[in-house]
């Protein structure tokens, strides 16, 4: 479930590059889009994996909320957690995400993402970008971004057929913790990240 939903959220890096003059949410993930696609026409992003993980962090990391994702996917631990603890998580969350993002873009072959007209939201401070991901066999499923407005416009979720893939980690975070607390969650996740 995981790996399609990866899947899919780099596939939005596939588009080809589109105007700009919409909602200012619906234009950052298009204009994300153009930036990555740019990266993997490179010659270089065909070579060097590091090379698209160094775009990923360049062009798409500081679009993302990693701290409300990171907060949603702890659920009710985060208010528990300490400072420390927190950033820890955050820290390796992003990491596991970016890592997986990267591992998802090299493995492209031929999907494809359209994006559908955007509907605002009741909070103007919250917005949603709906697409439509069809995969190599023709398949087509909904895919909507999930983006807040705190001083920029961030993705801090992702949907995949309504399955969100905050809702999906909060389960197997649950899962660790309840094993070896908050520090067990952090070692898991420092353990994926090293592998």
């Amino acid at each position: 479930m995981f790996r399609k939903l990866f899947a899919v959220v780099m596939a939005m890096a596939l588009l080809p590059t589109v105007a700009l003059a919409g909602h200012p949410a619906e234009d950052l993930v298009k204009r994300v889009t153009s930036e990555i696609i740019e990266t993997l026409e490179k010659p270089q992003a065909k070579v060097d994996k590091k090379f698209v993980q160094t775009a990923l962090e360049r062009d798409v990391v500081p679009h993302i909320d990693f701290t409300l994702m990171t907060k949603l996917a702890v659920g009710k631990h985060w208010t528990t957690a300490t400072a420390e603890q927190k950033k820890s998580l955050v820290a390796e969350f992003q990491d596991l995400l970016v890592n997986t993002y990267t591992r998802a873009l090299n493995e492209y072959s031929g999907q494809s993402l359209e994006f559908l007209p955007f509907k605002p939201e009741e909070r103007e401070d919250r917005a949603v970008v709906s697409s439509i991901f069809k995969d190599s066999g023709g398949v087509k499923f909904p895919v909507d971004y999930k983006l807040r407005n705190k001083d920029a416009w961030l993705i801090y979720d992702i949907e995949v057929e309504n399955i969100s893939l905050v809702l999906g980690y909060r389960s197997d975070f649950s899962s660790q913790i309840a094993k070896g607390g908050l520090d067990g969650l952090i070692r898991t996740l420092r353990e994926k990240n090293g592998a």
